[in-house]
């Protein structure tokens, strides 16, 4: 399986830090963003710590897959260590109280893809049909008071806009002592997949059509770069970070 892969992140218009975090470690086909929360600059910390967290037990313990445990376990204990690392660094240290992160992770093992998040920074995948065109699909599902109040029927997608609770999450990494990590797997890839993690920073600016469309008019190689510098353009107000991966052949 040959796959192409490209992280960038960008501190924005209005920020002077930047939050974000990000990791591509294509020896074990792992990709982490990470977005940091948190007051004393402390946001860049949690992710940090997440990211490093993760990529670590994934060295500790890869070569534990198929005989000790499924990579959905590799996943959710990676992230639980994670969830562990930010909460004991900010409960010992006062001016690093209260951070957390979101993450998103994306794992290609034996032919399928393994998604794991907490919070709301996104995972999509962008995959040509039988006729030869390119549509979108997002992967994960937002922890944000947004998609509660949709699921429960509070108010409608096309009303968000209304309402000043877009960026409320409602799950994230370091908060508390233990953390609930979703999972999802795609169990049949294809060549010429792209897959995509961004932290909201991005797609905040931008609806799935526009995002969809972007895949089909812009290379790979090019596209981390052209997504971060439309969301320059549109006001950079949070940071901004991307990865994309390919799937060039299985």
């Amino acid at each position: 399986m040959k796959i192409s892969s490209v992280g960038l992140t960008n501190p924005g218009k209005v920020r002077t830090n930047n939050e974000d975090n990000f990791g591509i470690y294509d020896d074990y086909n792992l990709y982490i963003v990470a977005d940091g929360m948190g007051g004393h600059n402390a946001g860049e910390v949690a992710s940090e710590i997440v990211v490093e967290s993760i990529h670590q037990h994934f060295k500790e313990n890869f070569k534990n897959l198929k005989s000790k445990e499924n990579p959905v376990d590799l996943i959710t204990k990676a992230i639980k260590l994670g969830n562990k690392n930010v909460y004991t660094r900010a409960q010992k240290n006062p001016d690093e109280a209260g951070m957390g992160t979101t993450i998103t992770v994306i794992f290609i093992y034996d032919k399928k893809a393994y998604i794991g998040w907490v919070g709301d920074s996104r995972v999509y995948i962008s995959r040509v049909d039988k006729d030869g065109k390119r549509f979108l699909s997002q992967i994960t599902t937002d922890h944000s008071l947004v998609e509660e109040q949709i699921a429960n029927d509070i108010i409608t997608r096309e009303e968000v806009e209304r309402y000043d609770i877009k960026d409320i999450i409602t799950r994230a990494v370091g908060f508390n002592p233990e953390v609930d990590v979703d999972c999802n797997v795609l169990k049949e890839l294809v060549a010429g997949d792209i897959f995509m993690a961004c932290s909201d920073g991005y797609y905040r600016y931008f609806q799935p059509t526009e995002i969809a469309n972007t895949f089909v008019k812009v290379e790979f190689e090019n596209l981390a770069k052209y997504m971060i510098d439309k969301s320059l353009e549109m006001g950079g107000e949070d940071n901004i970070t991307i990865a994309t991966i390919k799937i060039e052949s299985l």
